[in-house]
């Protein structure tokens, strides 16, 4: 199954379910009589006291009609509520549907409590308490108010340190339930609109955003890689040719990590004539016979001489041919070591810089040329990002900055988080592909890997100013730029947009979109299939 078609099924089933395919308390939005949500047992409210709770400050309340209900969409700093109650009334029970969702990561709230408070129009507070209900996210606390006032509506979530407050405004209590009744206005509702319920959205990987209004700088695209920083890229060859053997810690792999000055490697430099080394170790042993025979010859005539028995003329002699001898041996060891690799012999290859070994083109007991490849270091902590921008989008003034994403992949890298500096901008024109080349340094805590193709935006002097939201908020419906704009907690409209510049992860937008409207970001695209699925799903609630 594509992934399209899987995404289908999964919004068509949402829709379907969420159409009275379970019974109310399984998904929470069968409607009642009053055309709220219809509430199961597990409601509870209590009457009095004197609650209180730290003001997180609302902001984005979004109030509806809705089938004679009321319908609104509040958020704070930590949590949205999307409640749905029916017109107050004195001695009447007023069940709120209040969902709840963290902020931070858009999950359901699934403990604590709610309380829905009645304060001012000159009669005491009331207030009106309900732990989760058996669908995690709502809670349904039951008001029955007893003064016939306007009343300002204030509904607080207590859940451990999250503590959300959100004032509704202000509501009439009614007399009596026909006054409550009277009071809802018959609205049509708003054409176009696209359920997506709490339920669904609680399900899937969702996330909105609110269009704020901010500064971006307009940027041109190019294919750009990612290259060392000068210094940062060594590649050994061979001083002499030889046979190459392994250096002081082993011979190195790729991948392997070096320090500056480390012997990777030792090169035994050619014998040369028709010295082999089967007679290097025949000249050791005959200068370790040579050097025996010296010896035993300086001891007997040394002996000799402390009786008398010979002159110290010949003591002085056996004592200069016991020194040429061993003299030989040095020598013949020296000419074995060198050929054998030991730690003093050969040729030492050591590594330039610190780095990690990219390239590895011998092996052990290979013989080289002097001149022929050996290893290549890479020290990539601190990279270069080499944008070949067209001649016709080449920066006419200092580019700003720059942002890459890799093939392949939607996820922007800001440089400018990276300690980047720009090193060079539209110095020369290539005669043949007709680029120029803008160059930004930047720290490489990533890990990149060296000669990485990417696709760079250089942001230039230009700047944007107005509504911007994530990219990933828009979706392309045929080469048009959609987004979902949220009209309450569970209903979207779809929206064209024009974007006017792209900078990293965010677009600005330069119509279609206000500042302060809220849209779908994560998600966005599940939206977009119920907005094409059958018209049979397209309604949220079973009436």
């Amino acid at each position: 199954m594509t992934r399209s078609l899987l995404l289908v099924a999964l919004s068509s089933a949402f829709l379907l379910a969420a159409c009275g395919g379970q019974p109310a308390d399984d998904h929470g939005h069968a409607h009642d009589d009053d055309g709220g949500h219809a509430h199961g047992d597990d409601s509870e409210h209590a009457h009095g006291g004197d609650d209180h709770a730290h003001d997180d400050g609302g902001h984005g309340e979004d109030e509806h009609g809705h089938g004679g209900g009321i319908v609104v969409t509040d958020f704070t700093d930590t949590a949205e509520l999307f409640v749905e109650f029916p017109p107050l009334a004195v001695g009447q029970q007023s069940p709120f549907a209040a969902h709840f969702t963290r902020l931070d990561d858009f999950t359901p709230v699934a403990e604590g409590r709610v309380i829905v408070r009645l304060a001012g129009g000159g009669a005491p507070e009331e207030t009106f308490t309900a732990t989760p209900s058996a669908t995690a996210g709502i809670f349904r606390p039951v008001a029955i108010p007893r003064y016939d006032a306007v009343r300002d509506v204030t509904v607080i979530l207590e859940a451990g340190r999250l503590v959300s407050v959100h004032r509704l405004g202000e509501y009439r209590v009614h007399p009596s339930a026909e006054a409550a009744e009277a009071s809802m206005p018959d609205e049509a509702e708003e054409e176009g609109l696209i359920p997506f319920l709490k339920e669904q959205q609680w399900q899937v990987d969702f996330a909105t955003a609110e269009a704020v209004p901010a500064r971006l700088f307009m940027s041109v695209r190019a294919p750009a890689s990612l290259m060392p920083a000068p210094g940062g890229d060594a590649r050994l060859a061979a001083q002499t040719e030889g046979i190459i053997l392994g250096g002081d810690e082993g011979f190195p792999q790729i991948g392997d990590r070096v320090e500056r000055g480390q012997v990777l490697a030792r090169i035994t430099p050619n014998l040369g004539g028709d010295q082999d080394y089967a007679g290097l170790i025949a000249d050791r042993e005959a200068a370790a016979v040579a050097v025996r025979a010296a010896q035993s010859e300086f001891d007997r005539v040394s002996s000799l001489a402390s009786e008398g028995a010979v002159a110290q003329r010949r003591v002085d002699e056996a004592s200069a041919t016991l020194q040429t001898a061993r003299a030989r041996m040095r020598a013949a060891n020296a000419r074995l070591n060198t050929v054998q690799g030991g730690n003093s012999g050969g040729v030492a290859v050591r590594a330039p810089i610190s780095g990690e070994i990219a390239q590895v083109s011998v092996g052990v007991g290979s013989y080289s040329e002097a001149g022929a490849p050996l290893f290549r270091i890479v020290d990539a902590s601190r990279m270069r990002l080499v944008a070949e921008v067209a001649e016709v989008d080449t920066p006419l003034s200092q580019p700003q900055g720059a942002w890459f994403t890799l093939l392949g992949s939607d996820d922007a890298v800001d440089i400018s988080d990276h300690n980047s500096r720009l090193i060079a901008a539209g110095a020369a024109v290539d005669p043949l592909r007709r680029t120029t080349p803008v160059i930004f340094e930047f720290d490489n805590d990533a890990g990149f890997s060296a000669g990485t193709l990417v696709t760079a935006r250089v942001r230039l002097g230009d700047v944007f100013e107005g509504p911007v939201i994530p990219a990933e908020a828009i979706v392309d419906e045929m080469g048009i730029s959609v987004v979902f704009v949220m009209s309450d907690g569970e209903n979207w409209r779809r929206q064209p947009v024009q974007i006017a510049v792209r900078d990293g992860g965010l677009v600005g937008i330069s119509g279609g979109l206000d500042a302060g409207d809220r849209v779908a970001t994560r998600g966005a695209y599940l939206i977009h299939l119920a907005a094409t699925g059958p018209a049979e799903a397209g309604h949220g609630h079973a009436h």
